[in-house]
């Protein structure tokens, strides 16, 4: 009686966990439907259509104002390019005005006009938020749309440099904060590209706009940035992951012409898609993407023909199907996984559709990315020209189109409605399961007090980032300049026009490095540095200094002549003076051409001046030198990153306060940095390996789940019998950087009995940076367990002597840890027990360990099998025999039959015929037991050929 109310109250508590959960999931069908229910053919085809808009104001004639009220718009992406945001003065405030007036703008669309009493005949639309979108990469301008007032942000190569998830989710908290006090509602990234192959001077290099080059680790970052965010704005922001299925290999700008690789599916699948794998199969929700943003991007060779060219995957139905429904996705996206198609207008996808240029037909465009898959359509740059009064005719043309179609196509109609459900369950998601005004309405009058406020943070990342390249040693760096030293700066004074009324802003301050030089080490500092032996110019000004011959010599005057000698210009005369040469370089891609003075300098002038220290502080991607420049400088320094924090971190490392730690999340050729290798087991580390015994294997030479806490360390070996099964499980393998290796990485478990020559191995693969796998113990003897990752040489781990029916005796334990060790982006290594080596086994010929099979007897535990084996066999041809209404005596006579030819070829197993260690190596312990079922199984395959059982025989 107490155990079935035990079991009643049991089942109680589980259903009064369920119904709260059921109730909640059907409330928000509930929602989707209901709302949907009210919705007009135009709400809903509007609710697909992302827009871009002129203008930071919300008024009742402005264009947004009309898509907004009359074209029920889904949402709108802000840009500083179209003057939606002012990165001047109190950008927070402007930019939350904005918002809080698009919101209002729609609330009144569905509100009545004027009281009535009269009932109307059509109730108004509900009301739905608008997706306020952003750019926000980091790294300033121009894809970081909000700069003024908020936390300057790194790039994502510089968290990639600091191999430190924290730091990436520390950024991500941080944008998450700073959005969602700004109203946003969804960001466009993380960028998940994969920059596998770098493409220096390339037009689709990506530069700092990846995390890096390990798919890996590119997937790891992205988990921890999305993580970030959803924390930093309590779910109340929408993470869209670009540019699926990734930019990593394209060498063309978008606005340019749309990139064409060469990729098969695996290839696509080990490289461009694994980190989108990664986000998508997140064991935290949190760190899971909202949406994918479908780049334009073709492939060659994708469906297997070499010559066979896809279309832009944005608008290849196909191909973006069957990528989207990869198994790695299939959840994700039943799960609600929204996809948002990137610009439908731009140069690119405008010239894949007329090379001329001379037609644009957006109606054609808009639904063939809607039909390739794509929820929301991101209608920006919408014409061929940027004439504002085209895009918007544009955009209600197709607009309408796509009402028209929904109203007379059900199929069309259908798809809309299963892509509009997916994008009011994110918004229900978003604002808590209802809409209201208030939710969407930014404090614009406080907000600059909650943005901005995480310098101290970035600042730790700089330091973690900024990377040391050349010399190869902190040690081989010149001591830092002394106020005696003359000092000539060169930056690349890039500019950006944020929008075609603004100001251009540099991308660093011509300035920059000086000014934070003499605050840090000037008179008012600690004096180091002379402010006026700190000298600063542009790389215009260098490449002028270059691009001018020499001045020719001046010549003896005459008698009573006066020769006035040309000047040098300033450039000269401080280059003739120069102790130290500081480059602040960005990317030498020359656009402008003055952006490879440094390359020119080395080329042409370096080895003319007096052995000055040169010196680079690269704040862009670290691959754009090569070797022989590389070999003309004294110090090479990546930093990643142009915002003011990194800037001052680089000066910094330069001047001595600080050993760089970041190292490159990518391939650099120009020294012989090869990112595979770097990444791969560390050859000078030495593999621990622990056990635990185990009552059943889980899964025998397979790599199993992330090992769990384990119990407290045992104070004596456990006690070991044949047939108990082991888990053994490596400590973190670390690789040359010193961080866990990736996942998936092979390791070699190597099982030896040396006395018997026998020998076997298996493959587990990490996770965590830890491999693991279960073994069960098969004979008597001395074992021996070895582990090998490549290039780590083979490590005798553990040795175990099993003795005839005594328990096993651990010759080189290895002491079962409190828990497993859980890696982190840099982990701090506990320190592991020393292992005692023992001799290896003798390779055989040739240097290769062979197998060498000798006769070994059967056991208790092989005949106790084999009788199971005969046992089934034997049954078996006595059912048989009844099942057909064959005698008793018939059935026995079978019966005895299975017997003999079980034991027989037992017995020939037990005597060690030829091929039998090559059973027990394949199948174990259990071989004895295969061996008799398979000798009892023959009498009743001859029975069943003979067909004796249909007619009456003599046996």
């Amino acid at each position: 009686m107490v155990e079935h109310l035990k079991r009643l109250v049991a089942l109680t508590l589980v259903v009064t966990m369920l119904i709260p959960l059921g109730m909640a999931r059907a409330q928000e069908g509930d929602g989707v439907t209901r709302l949907m229910e009210r919705m007009s053919s135009a709400a809903k085809v509007g609710q697909l259509f992302l827009v871009t808009f002129p203008g930071a104001e919300v008024t009742e004639d402005a264009i947004i104002t009309e898509l907004i009220r009359d074209y029920h718009i889904g949402g709108v992406v802000l840009l500083p390019e179209n003057g939606n945001i002012i990165n001047e003065g109190d950008t927070p405030a402007q930019v939350a005005t904005l918002v809080g007036q698009l919101q209002r703008t729609a609330w009144d669309a569905t509100q009545p006009v004027t009281e009535t009493l009269v009932e109307e005949e059509t109730p108004p639309e509900p009301f739905i938020p608008l997706f306020i979108a952003v750019n926000h990469e980091g790294n300033g301008i121009p894809f970081t749309s909000i700069v003024n007032g908020t936390t300057p942000l790194p790039s994502e190569m510089a968290l990639g440099a600091t191999w430190n998830l924290s730091h990436t989710e520390t950024v991500g908290q941080i944008v998450g904060q700073e959005l969602r006090a700004l109203g946003v509602n969804m960001l466009l990234g993380p960028s998940l590209d994969v920059l596998e192959n770098p493409r220096p001077g390339s037009a689709g290099d990506l530069g700092v706009r990846a995390f890096g080059g390990e798919p890996f680790w590119v997937g790891q970052m992205g988990q921890a940035y999305i993580r970030g965010v959803h924390e930093g704005a309590e779910g109340q922001i929408a993470v869209v992951a670009k540019h699926f299925p990734g930019l990593g290999a394209s060498d063309r700008s978008l606005d340019e012409e749309v990139s064409t690789v060469q990729r098969t599916l695996e290839k696509l699948r080990q490289v461009d898609l694994a980190p989108f794998f990664a986000v998508a199969r997140a064991e935290d929700p949190l760190a899971r993407p909202d949406g994918v943003m479908v780049s334009h991007i073709r492939f060659r060779g994708l469906e297997g023909g070499r010559f066979v060219t896809t279309r832009p995957i944005s608008v290849d139905s196909q191909v973006l199907q069957r990528l989207l429904g990869q198994p790695e996705l299939t959840a994700w996206r039943e799960a609600g996984g929204v996809t948002v198609s990137d610009g439908l207008g731009v140069r690119a996808l405008r010239r894949f559709y007329d090379p001329s240029e001379q037609s644009f037909n957006g109606r054609r465009i808009a639904q063939e990315a809607f039909l390739a898959g794509n929820d929301l359509l991101l209608l920006s740059q919408f014409a061929l020209s940027d004439d504002w009064e085209d895009q918007i005719a544009n955009v209600k043309s197709t607009l309408a189109f796509f009402r028209e179609k929904y109203d007379s196509d059900p199929s069309f109609q259908a798809l809309v409605d299963a892509a509009v459900a997916r994008i009011l369950r994110l918004k229900l998601a978003l604002y808590g399961g209802t809409f209201n005004l208030a939710a969407t309405q930014p404090d614009a009058e406080m907000v600059s007090e909650r943005v901005g406020l995480y310098q101290e943070a970035i600042s730790a990342i700089s330091r973690d980032a900024i990377t040391l390249l050349s010399p190869p040693s902190p040690d081989l760096v010149p001591s830092p300049p002394t106020s005696e030293d003359h000092i000539v700066i060169f930056t690349d004074g890039r500019e950006e026009r944020p929008c075609a009324t603004c100001v251009p802003v540099p991308y660093i301050d011509p300035l920059a490095l000086r000014d934070t030089i003499v605050r840090l080490y000037g008179p008012d500092a600690t004096g180091q540095v002379n402010p006026a032996l700190v000298t600063s110019f542009t790389f215009d000004q260098l490449e002028a200094y270059l691009s001018t011959p020499p001045s020719p010599p001046t010549p003896t005057p005459a008698a009573g002549e006066v020769i006035t000698p040309t000047p040098p210009s300033p450039v000269e005369t401080a280059l003739q003076n120069a102790d130290w040469i500081i480059f602040a370089m960005l990317n030498p891609n020359g656009d402008p051409p003055q952006s490879e003075a440094v390359r020119r300098f080395l080329a042409e002038r370096a080895d003319a001046l007096r052995n000055p220290r040169l010196v680079v502080l690269a704040y862009d991607a670290p691959y754009y030198l090569d070797a022989t420049e590389i070999s003309k400088l004294r110090a090479y320094y990546v930093a990643y990153s142009r915002v003011e924090l990194f800037i001052e971190s680089s000066v910094r490392a330069l001047f001595g306060e600080f050993a760089p730690v970041g190292t490159p999340p990518v391939s650099v050729t120009g020294v012989n940095y090869d990112l595979l290798t770097q990444t791969s087991p560390d050859p000078e580390q030495t593999i621990t390996l622990y056990y635990e015994k185990i009552s059943e294997p889980a899964g025998e030479g397979q790599p199993t789940p992330e090992p769990t806490e384990e119990g407290q360390p045992t104070p004596e070996p456990p006690r070991l019998e044949i047939g108990d099964v082991l888990r053994l499980h490596t400590g973190v393998i670390l690789d040359h950087n010193g961080h866990p290796v990736p996942d998936g990485t092979p390791v070699q478990f190597i099982f030896t009995y040396p006395q018997e020559g026998l020998e076997h191995s298996d493959i587990a693969v990490t996770r965590g940076g830890v491999a693991e796998m279960t073994y069960m113990l098969e004979r008597t003897g001395q074992l021996d367990i070895s582990v090998q990752a490549d290039p780590v040489p083979r490590t005798l781990c553990l040795q175990i002597m099993i003795p005839e029916g005594e328990p096993a005796i651990i010759v080189s334990p290895t002491p079962t840890p409190t828990s497993t060790p859980t890696p982190t982006p840099t982990p701090t290594p506990e320190p592991e027990p020393e292992i005692e080596e023992t001799p290896q086994p003798t390779p055989g010929p040739g240097g290769e360990e062979e197998e060498v099979s000798v006769t070994e007897e059967a056991g208790p535990l092989d005949l106790v099998l084999a009788l199971m084996g005969v046992l089934i066999a034997s049954g078996t041809g006595y059912y048989v025999v009844r099942l057909n209404n064959g005698p008793v005596s018939r059935a026995l006579r079978l019966a005895l039959w299975c017997m003999i030819g079980g034991f027989a070829l037992y017995v020939l197993y037990a005597l060690s015929v030829p091929e039998a260690p090559w059973l027990r190596e394949r199948n174990g312990v259990w071989a004895a037991g295969w061996m008799a079922l398979l000798g009892g199984v023959v009498p009743l395959i001859v029975m069943w050929i003979a067909g004796r059982w249909r007619r009456p025989n003599r046996w």
